[in-house]
């Protein structure tokens, strides 16, 4: 049996292994054998975040990466991701960034040619 640090530390690396896969507590709880309920609570206490919102997060911050490195459409890396419409993409990544997609690019496009 994992100690809950060793349990929180293998669920932090399934997200992060399968961050382009359809992850979510539910999936996990099942890997993990633990009833979701008891996923959820030991997550938030140890975390201090809701593990749909980590993961949300951690999509995002690896969609910037893409934004930034790739010509790929802003579409595009919104489905690799897993958001089923650019629009809500679009929306969760100003609530998390501040920005737009299409501002942090030409930014950082204009960052690239001064």
């Amino acid at each position: 049996m994992l100690k809950n640090n060793e349990l929180i530390e293998n669920i932090l690396i399934e997200i992060e292994k399968n961050i382009c896969e359809d992850i979510n507590a539910r999936i996990l709880a099942r890997k993990f054998t633990l009833s979701e309920g008891h996923l959820r609570r030991l997550f938030r206490f140890a975390i201090n975040q809701t593990i749909a919102s980590y993961i949300r997060s951690c999509k995002l911050k690896a969609s910037l990466n893409d934004l930034l490195k790739t010509d790929s459409n802003v579409i595009d890396i919104a489905l690799k991701y897993g958001f089923d419409y650019e629009q809500s993409y679009i929306r969760a990544f100003k609530r998390e960034f501040g920005k737009t997609p299409g501002t942090v690019r030409k930014s950082s496009e204009s960052d690239l040619s001064a």
